[in-house]
């Protein structure tokens, strides 16, 4: 039996496996590496970090970006292309030894004969058995698309999610629903695409970075957000979201429609197959296609792969429409030796672990903790 399942392969699955070795865990990394970084997000874009604080987390922090451009000769630039981070992170995964089981997890179940542990089935039907499993995946199962699109078909309607490239939307009238760095993102190159694109967003008008996101704040909140008292937790969940880098401004300034302070009322398909679109301040649109840049409402519910048994048995916290597992101080869930990072884990210790700020927390206290009971065992 291993010591460690790491179901995810992205940067946090990356750099939860380089401290596992490091620390001499046996451990299988499973999940396609970066898949998200490189076939899912719009390459001619950039990550509106400054590159001071994008980096993978190793225990003596030695695989850094700087490092990465002094080896490679690979120039790092501000704002950074996604290109150069991925670039980066298969760099950081083999200065490290980070073995990869390129397989998705189809069922994540309790062993429940010896209660000591959990196995997983990949699509291959490959089973696999650890002490210890850390769920590391992303956002990818909690896309949320308006209420008021229910029913109508993705040939018409679809979240900017997992979308590399707008060519197939070349010549046609597309709507961006949403005012935050994603709907700026689309409509930036769908706009490069040649399609004729507006924006539709509730503010009254773009909510512009004032400065720079370093990303110094929220990796010194990672660290600090889960001992904090109760209320500032609650003023820091109550923030609203939705910047806009400021790089993105003259991508979409002057060259893209904007109606502010409105919303879709209804949408309804046409009889030539298009889309109705009632505005709340009256007016309408007729599109070929609506991009619902709407974010994402985290339900550990929607994670296909855990066992319904498994997940019955996992302690919640609500927050809004999200529902979160409550988690320990070291990201342990409510069922001994079952852990969650990134996303599942921004409730309980703060909005840094839905970006790559809460990496090097979540490794630092994730792994020792598991070497820990492992050696005792």
């Amino acid at each position: 039996m291993l010591d460690l399942i790491i179901i995810g392969a992205g940067p946090y699955g990356i750099s939860l496996a380089a401290h596992a070795s490091a620390h001499g865990l046996t451990y299988k990394l499973l999940g396609y590496p970066m898949h998200f970084w490189k076939n899912q997000m719009p390459q001619e874009m950039f990550i509106r970090t400054n590159p001071i604080s994008i980096g993978l987390s190793d225990p003596q922090n030695v695989y850094t970006l700087e490092r990465f451009s002094e080896e490679t000769g690979v120039e790092i630039t501000t704002p950074l292309p996604r290109p150069v981070f991925v670039h980066y992170a298969m760099w950081f995964a083999d200065k490290t030894n980070v073995v990869f089981t390129p397989e998705y997890v189809s069922l994540l179940q309790r062993i429940e004969a010896s209660k000591d542990g959990y196995s997983v089935i990949t699509e291959s039907g490959q089973m696999y058995s650890a002490h210890n499993v850390i769920v590391a995946t992303g956002l990818q199962h909690y896309a949320y698309i308006p209420e008021v699109f229910a029913g109508i078909s993705s040939d018409l309607v679809s979240h900017t999610f997992g979308y590399s490239s707008f060519s197939s939307f070349t010549g046609k009238k597309v709507a961006v629903i949403g005012s935050g760095q994603s709907a700026w993102e689309a409509a930036a190159l769908l706009h490069l695409a040649d399609s004729e694109c507006e924006l539709l967003y509730r503010r009254e008008t773009p909510n512009y970075s004032v400065k720079a996101a370093t990303g110094i704040e929220l990796i010194e909140l990672a660290n600090t957000f889960y001992d904090l008292p109760l209320e500032q937790k609650q003023a820091r969940w109550a923030k609203p979201a939705g910047s806009i880098a400021n790089f993105l401004r003259p991508y979409v300034e002057g060259k893209i429609r904007e109606t502010a302070h409105v919303s879709v009322e209804q949408a309804a398909v046409t009889a030539d197959g298009k889309l109705f679109l009632n505005l709340t301040n009256g007016e309408h649109r007729i599109v070929d296609h609506v991009l619902a840049a709407t974010g994402f409402q985290i339900q550990l519910e929607r994670v296909p792969f855990i066992d319904q048994h498994l997940l019955q048995q996992i302690k919640r916290e609500e927050a809004g429409y999200d529902q979160y597992p409550l988690l320990d101080v070291h990201f342990q869930s409510s069922l001994p030796g079952l852990y969650f990072a990134g996303p599942l884990s921004s409730h309980t210790h703060g909005p840094a672990f839905r970006f790559i700020a809460g990496l090097n927390k979540a490794c630092k206290s994730i792994i020792p903790e598991i070497s820990r009971v492992q050696t005792v065992v």
